[in-house]
């Protein structure tokens, strides 16, 4: 594997697939694409299931017409993932509502040379359990996710959003499997692996903030990893804040590239 923009192109892919998949499972029909931009409507308020990706430059026009226009006619907030290489116009997008949030680090590896270590610390050995979670048990995973935006308006779309997932037949939703990490029978970190035809993506690892730096972030993500050893998936992918990269780098995994997020609220 060359580890160049067609890795990163594999990055972008699942981000795409994973947006239309999560809300196709509560608005079908619902992702439409034209050249360079892929738009996801959940039907929920959320910025985090209703989502925009772009592989290249778009003109701020048509960034407006078929993604800003469309979610301000629902009033709803979306995020935009800008995947090109070569940045968009900040001012431009301020003027649409597009508000900078974060740069993430792309990554990408060949399955068979992960390196996992699923070894957790002493002090946690015997306390900790990593489980994958069934449909009884969405809420509780939409609950962790949830809590970190404790007290604004996308935590109850959050739940509702697992809510509603939970009353669809696992295998209408195989594509998804969340795990939450327990310490002591208590659900402390949840992580999601996201299928797509060409890789298997990592997403939403959380820790409880009270559980920060113990581990159990680390223990959940090379739980995580031993998964996509065992599946017949050939790449993994993953975004991650530059400062949480090591981790990933110390399992194999390359930089191959840089994502830009922006968020709309209307």
């Amino acid at each position: 594997m060359k580890y160049s923009l067609s890795a990163k192109n594999l990055v972008c892919r699942n981000l795409e697939s994973r947006a239309g998949y999560c809300a196709g499972l509560i608005n079908p029909d619902h992702t439409k694409e034209i050249t360079s931009i892929v738009r996801s409507d959940s039907g929920l308020l959320s910025y985090t299931f209703n989502q925009a990706v772009t592989n290249s430059v778009v003109p701020a026009l048509i960034l407006k017409r078929f993604v800003v226009d469309y979610f301000a006619e629902r009033h709803s907030p979306f995020t935009l993932w800008h995947c090109a290489s070569k940045p968009m116009d900040e001012a431009e997008l301020a003027e649409l509502g597009l508000v900078h949030r974060d740069t993430l680090v792309a990554m990408a590896i060949e399955v068979q040379r992960l390196a996992g270590d699923e070894k957790v610390p002493d002090e946690l050995r015997d306390r900790l359990e990593i489980v994958a979670v069934g449909g009884e048990q969405l809420a509780e995973y939409g609950e962790l996710q949830a809590r970190a935006l404790e007290g604004t308006r996308e935590a109850p779309q959050i739940r509702k959003f697992y809510q509603k997932l939970a009353d669809i037949p696992e295998h209408k939703r195989s594509r998804l499997k969340y795990y939450m990490a327990r310490l002591d029978g208590e659900a402390v970190a949840s992580g999601c692996l996201f299928a797509s035809a060409d890789a298997l993506g990592i997403y939403d690892l959380q820790t409880v903030e009270a559980h920060q730096g113990k581990g159990i972030g680390l223990a959940l993500f090379h739980h995580l990893l031993a998964q996509a050893l065992h599946s017949h998936h050939k790449y993994a992918v993953a975004l991650t804040p530059e400062n949480r990269q090591d981790a990933y780098l110390d399992a194999g995994f390359f930089a191959v590239g840089q994502v830009s997020r922006y968020r709309y609220e209307p």
